[in-house]
């Protein structure tokens, strides 16, 4: 059975997408079977690791009852599929308004395709609206992105979200890690942020962290991951360790 991950923040710009897209690409590279979920309407992973211009399915046709296998593609990426996204699907709440279990649309569309991976990761919007929600109810963990200025207002509400679906609509969903990213050690803020959340959150931290850095925001628009655009590059290497560390965590071998 696959292990199934949110990479989920309620804000944005914490690199979720990012770190989404070249943690599966790094999983990818360590002969994990990996499926990379978009459900983004922005569809920024998609624009990343999809190989066209356009996908003629997408996650919208998924949660429209389309079977899951007609919706996975190939990524540029060798190991790595991808269910891509589109701005269309920011109607699906719209959609689903009316609908009973419409949080677990989701996780009932993966049922069929769980022994085909290692690890499934889902990328995420920065809300608590029903994609997100639908995110959290099929996932066995969550990864929290988070940036040093906004670190302890998102973890208080990322925890209050994660409590209330543990509650009510997934009781085994815990916090996998919590991720530092765009990370300036250099700074006081940095080093107070990091210290109060080792603090609060102990173990769950990453001792990773992910630095700012250009070749990052540069290689999605060659449609590569951070391994094939820069390998050398200080972004390459911090998500190299993260992937190894999250693989350790995981029980995983190399």
């Amino acid at each position: 059975m696959a292990r199934t991950v949110t990479i989920n923040n309620v804000k944005g710009g914490v690199a979720k997408t990012t770190t989404a897209t070249n943690l599966a690409a790094g999983l990818a590279r360590k002969g994990k079977r990996v499926l990379l979920i978009d459900s983004d309407p922005q569809a920024n992973a998609s624009s990343n690791l999809y190989p066209g211009l356009r996908a003629e399915k997408t996650i919208k046709d998924l949660f429209q009852g389309t079977p899951i296998n007609e919706v996975i593609s190939p990524s540029v990426e060798t190991g790595l599929d991808i269910i891509p996204s589109c701005l269309a699907f920011s109607t699906i709440e719209l959609e689903l308004a009316a609908h009973l279990a419409r949080e677990t649309v989701l996780k009932r569309a993966l049922k069929p395709i769980e022994e085909n991976y290692d690890i499934i990761l889902i990328d995420t919007q920065p809300s608590v609206g029903v994609i997100p929600i639908n995110a959290l109810c099929a996932a066995d963990e969550v990864i929290i992105p988070v940036h040093e200025a906004y670190a302890l207002d998102a973890m208080s509400q990322m925890v209050n979200v994660i409590l209330q679906v543990k509650q009510t609509l997934n009781p085994g969903l815990v916090i996998g890690g919590i991720l530092l990213t765009m990370y300036d050690p250099r700074t006081t803020l940095a080093k107070e942020v990091r210290e109060r959340l080792l603090k609060n959150f102990g173990a769950i931290l990453f001792e990773t962290t992910i630095p700012r850095n250009i070749r990052l925001a540069e290689c999605p628009t060659h449609k590569k991951s951070i391994f094939e655009y820069a390998p050398e590059s200080a972004g390459a290497v911090a998500y190299q360790t993260l992937t190894e560390e999250v693989m350790k965590r995981w029980g995983m071998t190399k």
